[in-house]
């Protein structure tokens, strides 16, 4: 896939991602606030967007680079962590905030993130076990368009070879 291409999955991502973001910010301004002639803070939904970036980044490398699943894994950690805290949390904490929140909120979001990557990482293990599985099944009684020459083959090699089904048969 070229760069081109690369970017235009992230830009996609980053505005399917900021539209459910400011969604999920609305609907909770909503159930937060019971008075609704405050709005959301501009900040906020500003700091949407690098989150969103960063984001649909962690996530289109995760999905396509090359190199080996942990290291993919660590390096979306990474972006997914620092995408939330400094985009997210950081501009939205207490002005009196103390240090001890700051470590609950990270181990909190790594906690949820090594839950959400177990499923996801099993999940994914479990489907190329499958595929794996079904790519290396051979049916042995279906046709296909050399049956005819496989036919006169083994029907010359068959009185040679003995085969496990010739051996239960009764002679």
């Amino acid at each position: 896939m070229s760069t081109k291409d690369y970017l235009k999955k992230i830009c996609f991502h980053t505005c399917l991602y900021f539209t459910v973001a400011t969604l999920l910010l609305i609907l909770f301004n909503i159930i937060v606030n019971h008075d609704l002639t405050r709005g959301i803070h501009p900040g906020s939904q500003a700091l949407l967007l690098p989150f969103s970036l960063l984001f649909a980044s962690a996530n289109i490398l995760f999905q396509y680079a090359t190199f080996k699943t942990w290291a993919r894994v660590v390096l979306h950690y990474a972006l997914t962590l620092m995408s939330i805290f400094c985009c997210l949390y950081l501009p939205n904490r207490e002005g009196n905030a103390a240090a001890t929140q700051s470590f609950l909120f990270l181990l909190a979001i790594t906690i949820i993130y090594a839950i959400v990557m177990g499923i996801l990482l099993g999940v994914r293990a479990r489907i190329k076990r499958v595929t794996r599985d079904a790519s290396h099944y051979k049916s042995i009684y279906k046709q296909d368009k050399n049956s005819d020459k496989n036919t006169k083959n083994s029907q010359k090699n068959k009185k040679d070879k003995d085969d496990y089904q010739n051996v239960f048969k009764k002679k």
